[in-house]
């Protein structure tokens, strides 16, 4: 299956180590994988081993861009972790371990099915750079202290898995929303369901992109989240942990696909239905 259909409109690749735009017969010859791991699709694999992939952008996504095109299938086949969210905001998404997981806007926990589509969505293949340990960690705002002082350099992408025995979690979900979509994240943020429990295991899936990223992604740390028992999960808002293991793939590729809709041809990157992002 090719990496693009008719959804996607243009696929944009950067190296942070040689400048590079790839024209687009080029990539999709690079993009013949299918979902079985024979030796080709284990070669095309490694060489995705330090690319960072990313459907839509986080300007369109916040200026109501709510309506996707991308399909779970197809997701699968850009890296084994990653997170995002399903078209029309039904339901977060969190991928570990190669399977795509969708928390709906009750907090149930399942897997979709390969056609259902995202409508933003972030992806790679987890290689493991380095990693540490914490005896504890008491909230979500000392996590990004210590690993933004332990990164090599703030000027690359990162990937994160953090495992750890979770005291107490709080996560966000999303509402589904039908066009036309009149309210933005702004207003859809602060009334989001939001999910709780205590004492269990689980992994926090999440991404570092550097500043300069501007409006096409979110600047900073973004993390989703899954339960060992795969009955809990979604955007994470508030932890307290110990036993916490950290590690994180420093990743100096970056590529993103465009939404061939109607909707992203339209928009206007306005600052209005911003808020602020943890």
């Amino acid at each position: 299956m090719p990496l693009l259909n008719q959804s996607t409109k243009w696929l944009i690749c950067v190296s942070l180590g040689v400048a590079s735009c790839f024209a687009a017969p080029r990539v999709f010859a690079q993009e013949k994988s299918v979902v079985k791991m024979d030796d080709a699709a284990a070669n095309l694999r490694a060489d995705r081993t330090e690319t960072y992939y990313q459907y839509s952008i986080w300007g369109a996504f916040v200026n109501r861009v709510f309506e996707g095109f991308l399909p779970v299938e197809e997701l699968k086949q850009q890296g084994d972790i990653g997170l995002g969210s399903f078209t029309k905001l039904d339901g977060e998404m969190v991928m570990l371990d190669g399977v795509p997981y969708k928390i709906d806007e009750t907090g149930k926990v399942f897997v979709p099915p390969n056609d259902e589509k995202l409508v933003y969505a972030n992806a790679a293949y987890f290689d493991e750079d380095q990693s540490f340990q914490l005896p504890a960690v008491s909230n979500f705002e000392m996590l990004r202290g210590i690993i933004g002082d332990r990164l090599p350099s703030r000027n690359y992408f990162y990937a994160f898995k953090v495992t750890g025995n979770f005291k107490s979690m709080k996560c966000g979900g999303l509402s589904r929303q039908e066009p036309p979509f009149k309210e933005g994240l702004d207003v859809l943020i602060p009334a989001r369901p939001v999910f709780d429990r205590e004492n269990f295991k689980g992994t926090m899936v999440g991404f570092f992109c550097p500043s300069f990223i501007g409006d096409i992604n979110v600047a900073g740390f973004h993390f989703h989240f899954i339960s060992d028992d795969k009955q809990f999960g979604g955007h994470v808002l508030e932890f307290d942990a110990t036993d916490v293991t950290v590690a994180f793939d420093q990743m100096d590729e970056y590529k993103f696909a465009l939404p061939n809709s109607e909707a992203y041809e339209q928009v206007s990157f306005e600052k209005s239905f911003q808020y602020k992002q943890k």
